[in-house]
């Protein structure tokens, strides 16, 4: 068999509804010699009949059947089974533009790039807390760089879905989806592989099509709170994670900020959710912050006018938490609508009312 330019990586779980519409943009892409790998975590619906009926109809699709085991371990299965110059990925309840893996491919070629990321399109309605923690990163303009450093040039999204990879490269860093994690593995694996990077192309064209829709969608996880904080404590862990690696690598003091950064957003995003909670649940989530900046020595940016771990020190001590929870859904609004100056203003009026109290 040869190698063929792109293996294109659909982990499958229960997705009936959705799994024609991404198989039909998967396959006709503009970009033939592909490879169309489909892991069948364990479905219970229709998914694996659909998942039959195109295998026998396109001999580039190869059908990988596995006891559900999460996402992580699906896409890890996709890496083992690749034999792609180049590694794409596809959700299931998402779709393509006909050119994608095409336009992809052309630029990794043409820069001898590790890595190609791209921008994505959002269908359909979402709230704008969530367009905005998807949308940043996503859209960039054309960008190449062959020295590349995450920590004084920025970071790229923590999706899988906008980005090709060159399969030697990925497979030098030895990385893996980690499996077992409830949300969020495709994040680490991307922030794990910011100190690899060196050669890396971005291009503005979005050719992703993103469907918020199924009830455990991204969007979804994001605003249904559970007895657990919803995605906080992962979040955590992620952040913890990715220190420790870069403290293994030797580049964590010089990724600090970007590190710090991560774990800002991770409390903005989901201190929220910690609003339902118990006091004693409250201040759990307060203390397993302040045990992750003591381990990593970053006491300093709880002392920030700027951190929102004030807000998280407030909502654990119940001052007038629905008013700051009403300021931090502002806070994302004025990101959406009006750039940094005004979400740091923003940012400033939630703390100094907290500090005045």
């Amino acid at each position: 068999m040869t190698m063929p330019l792109v293996s294109i990586i659909i982990p499958c779980y229960n997705v009936a509804g959705f799994m024609k519409k991404c198989l039909d943009t998967v396959c006709a892409q503009t970009l033939r010699d592909i490879e169309i790998i489909c892991i069948n975590d364990g479905s219970t619906d229709g998914t694996p009949d659909i998942l039959r009926e195109y295998e026998a109809a396109d001999e580039r699709i190869r059908l990988i059947n596995q006891p559900n085991a999460g996402v992580a371990a699906a896409r890890n299965a996709g890496l083992d089974a690749a034999c792609g110059k180049y590694i794409g990925f596809a959700d299931p309840d998402d779709y393509v533009s006909p050119v994608m893996f095409q336009r992809l491919y052309l630029a990794a070629e043409q820069y001898g790039a590790e890595l190609v990321c791209m921008g994505a399109t959002i269908a359909g309605d979402m709230p704008l807390s969530v367009r905005w923690s998807m949308l940043n990163g996503l859209q960039c303009p054309e960008w190449h760089c062959s020295h590349y450093d995450f920590a004084s040039m920025g970071t790229f999204s923590e999706l899988c879905w906008d980005k090709l990879y060159r399969t030697d490269f990925l497979k030098k860093t030895g990385l893996r989806f980690r499996e077992g994690m409830r949300q969020g593995s495709d994040a680490l694996f991307n922030n794990l592989l910011h100190p690899y990077v060196r050669n890396i192309v971005k291009i503005p064209d979005c050719l992703y099509i993103y469907r918020p829709t199924r009830p455990d969608s991204l969007v979804n996880v994001y605003k249904a709170p559970d007895k657990k904080g919803s995605g906080f404590y992962p979040a955590l862990e992620r952040v913890d994670l990715i220190a420790a690696a870069y403290r293994e690598l030797g580049c964590l003091e010089k990724a600090r900020i970007t590190v710090l950064n991560w774990l800002n957003g991770s409390i903005q995003l989901f201190s929220s959710n910690l609003l339902h909670q118990t006091a004693g649940e409250k201040k759990e989530a307060l203390d397993a912050v302040r045990a992750l900046l003591d381990k990593y020595g970053w006491r300093e940016f709880a002392q920030s006018p700027e951190s929102p771990f004030r807000l998280l020190k407030h909502i654990a001590c119940g001052h007038d938490f629905r008013v700051r929870c009403a300021l931090f859904g502002l806070y994302r609004f004025l990101h959406s609508r009006a750039g940094n100056k005004l979400v740091e203003l923003c940012t400033r009026i939630i703390n100094l009312r907290g500090s005045s109290r």
